[in-house]
């Protein structure tokens, strides 16, 4: 291993990456970012404070400086990208992207892998996240940009989980769950899929950092137990003591909503079937094994918030949402099962 910045590094997936990658003793690690979450770092972390879209404060920031590998969990597009490779070509010796898997053209195959094929036609997210990718792997053509791809999937926290379909947090599905209400799942509920716990993840990119061998390489850190949305759901509702009550919705249905873009999230990403080959990863990181499976994982998000009242946030628009949305697509329903022949 060796000295490590970390840009970022206090996020969803990031801060049990920071904190794995920091326990490592033969580790220097180095996160930047604006400062407004490091109470949680661990304190042999060395801050910077800045913001990585100032190139010209990060070329004098970097200018006398060198590592053996950056990692940025906040490029979102190709000027991202760009900026990225200006900034630090010539002063570190790895650059790994996070990436998504949302890249992928996920109706082309169920049986995911890093050479599947690309193109989301639904998620700007995707596209956007796609074109940084290419940026990267152009800069390592032409000039030997030292660059490092993974793409993490579905990847949840102590404070947020996967679901179908939620508002802007995750304790407005719970809170209707909690209430006796049912909860929209995009189809049927079968479409199958992977979560991985952000500490998972952390486990899967620990042997990739500083490593020359991953240079100019795509892995994909997942967790390889598939699930399916329905699952989620019945085990949030075994967990929270209710009855599950979900009314299943078709994403074409769904990705009309004119108050949340279901189109990009559930259409570009969430509705498809995927089955993940982790190989690769597991090449360099033969002892890699998710020690988080799903129920666990959610149990953790429910204790957390339990010690965390004040993040369980009704959101009422989104309530409203559900109850009229359902009203309509049951009375749509039962036209529709009195008119078929």
């Amino acid at each position: 291993m060796g000295k490590i910045l970390i840009i970022g590094g206090t996020g969803n997936i990031s801060l049990p990456a920071t904190k794995k990658l920091a326990a490592d003793p033969h580790n220097e690690v180095y996160v930047l970012n604006r400062g407004n979450r490091n109470a949680d770092l661990p304190i042999n972390v060395q801050t910077v404070v800045g913001n990585i879209t100032d190139t010209a404060f990060m070329k004098a920031w970097i200018a006398d400086k060198a590592f053996d590998s950056v990692l940025n969990f906040i490029v979102w597009d190709e000027q991202n990208a760009q900026d990225n490779i200006e900034i630090f070509a010539g002063h570190t010796k790895q650059f790994i992207y996070v990436s998504t898997v949302v890249v992928l053209d996920h109706e082309a195959t169920c049986n995911v892998k890093e050479t599947s094929q690309m193109g989301n036609k639904y998620s700007d997210y995707g596209k956007n996240k796609a074109a940084a990718e290419k940026a990267f792997l152009a800069a390592k053509a032409a000039s030997g940009f030292p660059i490092t791809i993974v793409r993490p999937t579905q990847t949840y926290s102590k404070d947020r989980i996967p679901l179908s379909v939620k508002g802007s947090g995750c304790w407005s599905v719970i809170a209707r769950m909690l209430q006796g209400k049912p909860v929209i799942i995009h189809g049927d509920g079968q479409s199958v899929w992977a979560s991985t716990h952000s500490e998972d993840f952390a486990e899967g990119i620990q042997p990739i950092v500083a490593n020359p061998e991953t240079v100019g390489e795509t892995y994909h850190i997942v967790n390889p137990e598939p699930h399916t949305w329905d699952m989620v759901y019945q085990e949030l509702a075994s967990l929270l003591g209710v009855a599950y009550k979900p009314v299943y919705i078709s994403t074409e249905l769904l990705s009309a909503s004119k108050q949340y873009d279901l189109m990009q999230s559930i259409q570009g990403d969430k509705r498809w079937s995927n089955i993940f080959d982790i190989s690769k990863l597991k090449q360099v990181n033969p002892d890699f094994a998710c020690k988080i499976p799903l129920r666990k994982g959610l149990q953790l998000f429910l204790e957390y918030m339990d010690a965390h009242p004040e993040l369980k946030v009704e959101e009422p628009a989104f309530d409203q949402w559900c109850d009229d949305t359902i009203a309509l697509y049951e009375s749509l329903k039962a036209s529709f099962q009195k008119d078929i022949r």
